[in-house]
């Protein structure tokens, strides 16, 4: 055997994807980190000097409880993600930073475990016994540090929550929306239905329950107001109660809001409270790059046929598009072009997730190169189908037709 001196080695590495990691403060027992004052009594709702407080499963009153909430996930499972425990540090920033360069730091580590402190920790959580005006706040951050087991790699998440008081005068009504105001809804991951759960407190009693529920709706950013009707086909239920569904399959931004009548209780039949709360959800789509491949490379010879192309559907952050997400959620065209001619695309007439071209488009004897190019789409909501004529389709259970526009 002759020995080949001229080998010409391949070397390879492993490359991990990054981390899916969540992580958010959370106030134990449901507990507000917004306080109320009386200025006249020097009285807090809820008071955090106080034992805590637990009326039917939550806290009413008490010590503030700060919990360091998180999820790792390893998306190519190459360990157990529960054996990694990050450590949890705890800072306290001023509000009203005495100088500009105070608001380039964390703010003050708490360390302390002694319970009669205004802050210590407890495991990983953070304990809270000063209470806070309107004028007098203070910003919690938090960081969970670990290393990544697979590289090597140290990892911070952080989140802040701000603690401050309300001025309360005379008990007033106040209405509040119980989530983000301002929702995102990523439909290749997340369900279409969701909740806008309303409360409604005088003073500090909660009347959720005693009180008559309105809602309505803006489509454009709160202009105009309009009655919630069984033609919006994104309403689900609760447009008279503390708690609105909805399905944005059927609608891609939304702004609901919700007001009261208190005269006479549940059975109010007009709203006559000022107050209102207001929260919106829009779609918000990842970017979505779609690349062609063929099943049998890029040569193209006399005795060719056909030759098929598919479709790989690139989403940062997440895994390519499944079949089913590309079948469910593109619109495809597909045509071919003749490389660096600006004579327009010939097209396909085929709109699946493949296409088979004839060797007729592809083979020359001209040195010419063809581009398989696909035009895609991401389809919206749901909508009615009607004809010319605004008659709408029906099926023979006497629903109405949709699709997805």
């Amino acid at each position: 055997m002759k020995q080949l001196n001229n080998s010409q080695p391949f070397a390879v590495s492993t490359t991990f994807r990054p981390l899916h990691t969540q992580f958010k403060i959370i106030a134990l027992g449901g507990l507000s980190t917004t306080q109320f004052y009386r200025q006249t009594t020097q009285e807090w709702i809820p008071d955090h000097t106080k034992e805590v407080t637990v009326v039917s499963g939550k806290q009413t009153d008490g010590t503030l409880r700060l919990h360091a909430d998180y999820g790792i996930t390893d998306p190519d499972n190459s360990f157990d993600t529960s054996s990694l425990i990050p450590q949890i540090y705890w800072f306290i920033k001023d509000s009203t930073p005495a100088k500009a360069s105070d608001t380039q730091t964390n703010g003050t580590q708490v360390t302390s475990t002694d319970q009669t402190d205004d802050y210590y920790v407890v495991g990983r959580d953070l304990y809270v016994r000063k209470n806070f005006t309107h004028l007098d706040g203070v910003s919690v951050y938090c960081e969970a540090r670990f290393t990544d087991p697979r590289s090597n790699t140290p990892m911070v998440l952080s989140d802040t929550v701000p603690l401050s008081g309300i001025l309360q005068a005379d008990e007033q009504w106040s209405i509040a929306i119980l989530c983000d105001r301002t929702r995102k809804h990523f439909p290749l991951s997340a369900s279409p239905l969701y909740s806008f759960e309303a409360e409604a407190r005088l003073g500090s009693v909660d009347k959720t329950s005693a009180v008559a529920w309105f809602w309505d709706y803006s489509l454009n950013n709160g202009s105009t107001w309009q009655q919630i009707t069984d033609d919006c086909l994104w309403y689900r239920s609760g447009k008279n109660a503390s708690v609105l569904n909805v399905d944005v399959d059927f609608i891609s931004n939304l702004m609901v809001r919700a007001r009261i009548g208190t005269k006479n209780g549940k059975n109010t039949a007009a709203i006559d409270q000022p107050n209102e709360a207001t929260a919106s959800i829009a779609w918000r789509f990842p970017k979505v790059t779609p690349v062609v491949f063929s099943y049998g490379g890029d040569r193209v010879f006399k005795e060719t046929v056909s030759m098929t192309f598919g479709l790989i559907v690139h989403v940062p952050k997440h895994d390519d598009m499944t079949e089913e997400q590309k079948r469910h959620w593109l619109l495809t065209s597909w045509c071919i072009r003749e490389q660096g001619n600006q004579n327009a695309p010939r097209e396909l007439r085929a709109w699946g997730l493949q296409v088979d071209v004839p060797q007729a488009y592809l083979f020359n004897t001209q040195g010419k190169k063809y581009i398989v190019d696909p035009r895609c789409g991401i389809r919206d909501v749901y909508d009615i189908i009607a004809d010319e004529n605004g008659e709408v389709f029906q099926m023979s259970n006497g629903e109405t037709m949709a699709i997805r526009t």
